[in-house]
Parts: C-alpha cells; sequence; structure tokens
C-alpha cells in the first residue's frame, strides 16, 4: 500500500498556492486536488463560523489530516497522510511547524501581495519539501 502524504498550502479564499503528492499525480491541475482544497477550505470556514474555533486535526476514512494558519501570512497549511504511515499527531505537528517555517522564510509578505495565481511560481520550494518529509 502507498504510504501516500500530501501538503496543501493555500490562502483563505481556498486559491492552491502549493501542492505537493509523495506519489505520483497524472496532472498537477488535477480535479481531485481542487475538490480537497475546496473541500478543506470549506470545513475551516464552517468550524470558525459555527464556532469560532479552528479545527487543528481530524481523521477522515483512512486519512488523517492536520490544519495550520501560517505565523506571518494569513495562508492555511493542510497535511494529509494515511493512517498507513504510521505517523503520530505529534510527528505531523513537527512537520507541518518545519514546513510554515520553511515557507515563510521561502516567500516573503510582499510576494504574496503580488502574486498572481500562478502555483508554478513555487515549484523552488518542492525540494525543501521533501527534505522535510525525508522523500526522494
Amino acid at each position: 500500500m502507498s504510504k501516500r502524504q500530501e501538503l496543501y498550502i493555500l490562502d483563505r479564499g481556498g486559491q492552491i498556492l502549493f501542492y505537493f503528492c509523495t506519489t505520483k499525480t497524472e496532472n498537477k491541475e488535477d480535479q481531485s486536488m481542487l475538490l480537497t482544497a475546496s473541500y478543506l477550505t470549506g470545513v475551516l470556514q464552517f468550524a470558525r463560523m459555527a464556532s469560532g474555533d479552528f479545527i487543528s486535526t481530524f481523521e477522515l476514512g483512512k486519512l488523517r489530516i492536520m490544519l495550520r494558519i501560517g505565523k506571518k501570512m494569513p495562508l492555511y497549511y493542510v497535511f494529509i497522510a494515511g493512517k498507513e504511515t504510521k505517523l503520530k499527531e505529534k510527528k505531523i505537528d513537527q512537520i507541518l511547524t518545519a514546513i510554515i517555517d520553511a515557507f515563510e522564510k521561502f516567500i516573503t509578505p510582499e510576494t504574496m501581495k503580488n502574486w498572481n495565481g500562478n502555483i508554478y511560481e513555487f515549484e523552488e520550494f518542492t525540494p525543501i519539501v521533501k527534505k522535510i518529509l525525508k522523500v526522494k
């Protein structure tokens, strides 16, 4: 069984800034990727409106999903791992914290203000994510 791990970095409106998956996908603009991002944004917005709180971790079927908000920029960081990866919540939190710190060093708030919506502008972040996730 594949040990699939996915990372989404989304703006507050649900626009994908960066996507990474440890298993190959046919197309980065895959419909399921866009639907997942929309779903996650909806869950986040619903939770905040219903309770005023931010959901940080939940399970959906065989998936463990962890959500964080950036420290310096208002971005959502979403890490999805199949339960077969055996990653515990504490380890996923460490991974996501490292990714947030790295992305906020990689991209400045000024760059985000001028961002034109092209996710390929952030492809140079992929080797950093691979190093954090320890994948080839």
